[in-house]
């Protein structure tokens, strides 16, 4: 099987020939390491791992080496991480949100690293398209703290925004399956912490859940695949997401107190499961062998159908390479492939 069949066995509950692997993201200086490039396609090239996943592309214009603004109209810095910060955010008004406008999801650059991806890998290796499903591109475009009074005390505003935000993620969406033929969409939108959802439950129905619900069902009907990212404990929310229609749930947080092998038992037969292996733990301060522990513990609880092995979130900046190394090693030799 192609990296591609892999994962979208996967992502049916099927048993492919061996468990796939994919990551949110590679940090430069890990893949630097373990390849000799810091190039994004390369590195996943050169690893030989199952997919990649890649956002839309948005013109940058610096006003210094790490400062830039985008197209979207956000103040960014470059961090040394794999995603810059938001200094600035495009709309300081909510109730002059109307006055913003969307960067033409039709442009011709806007896809220029997904055609890179698919010149490099074919049909070989699955494209993922990271999109959103409403809540971080709320925080983006208004700021976090701005996001959560408005969310609170203007909520038929945030309401009308969150709609266009739907909108123009499902643009995006449509322009990828038509032009490229994509077939998985994910969306990374942190809803929750280690505590629990970061709104009532009562909030999260009547304002978040229906713009949810919206964008999965349009992501669907255009033919995707959806993988639904998101950190900490999402126990509340997660029945909520499976009727919405995703197919998987990323990363399962460790660090939140989730186990793999639970989450199995409770959705294994509705959704595929992404991740767990910890990438505050092991990852970043256990052993080659602990690692592999780790990984053997995740096929055995997650697989072997209806997985795919990951990161518990990204291989960022502080993951020792040889660890993600051992990690791929082991997925090789316990997973299936050669093993």
């Amino acid at each position: 099987m192609t990296g591609a069949e892999r994962i979208v066995a996967a992502l049916r509950r099927e048993q492919p020939d061996c468990i796939p692997t994919f990551e949110w993201f590679i940090d430069e200086s890990v893949g630097q390491a373990l390849t000799g490039t810091s190039d994004a396609i390369e590195i996943v090239e050169v690893l030989d791992l199952d997919g990649i996943n890649i956002r839309a592309d948005y013109q940058r214009q610096f006003t210094s080496d790490t400062v830039f603004r985008d197209e979207r109209g956000a103040v960014g810095q470059l961090t040394g991480d794999c995603i810059a910060s938001i200094r600035e955010s495009p709309i300081r008004d909510i109730a002059r949100h109307r006055d913003y406008r969307f960067p033409d999801p039709r442009a011709g650059h806007r896809f220029a690293t997904v055609e890179r991806g698919l010149d490099r890998f074919g049909d070989r290796r699955a494209i993922v398209l990271n999109l959103r499903d409403g809540w971080s591109d709320m925080r983006d475009l208004l700021g976090y703290e701005q996001c959560l009074v408005n969310l609170m005390l203007e909520r038929e505003l945030f309401v009308e925004l969150l709609g266009r935000v739907v909108e123009y993620n499902l643009a995006l969406a449509e322009v990828a399956r038509e032009r490229y033929g994509l077939n998985i969409v994910a969306t990374t939108d942190d809803v929750a912490n280690a505590d629990g959802p970061l709104v009532s439950p009562a909030v999260y129905g009547d304002i978040l859940a229906p713009a949810l619900e919206r964008v999965i069902r349009g992501y669907k009907e255009l033919g995707f695949f959806c993988i639904k990212h998101c950190d900490g404990d999402v126990t509340p929310l997660i029945d909520g997401w499976i009727d919405a229609g995703i197919d998987c749930i990323d990363p399962v947080d460790p660090g939140a107190g989730l186990e793999l092998g639970d989450f199995k038992q409770r959705y294994g037969d509705r959704i595929c499961l992404k991740g767990n292996v910890d990438c505050t733990g092991n990852l970043c301060h256990g052993s080659a062998a602990d690692v592999e522990q780790e990984v053997i513990r995740c096929v055995q609880q997650g697989g072997p159908g209806g997985y795919i092995l990951s990161s518990s979130n990204t291989i960022h900046r502080g993951v020792k390479p040889e660890n993600y190394r051992a990690m791929l090693n082991a997925l090789r030799e316990h997973g299936g492939r050669g093993g």
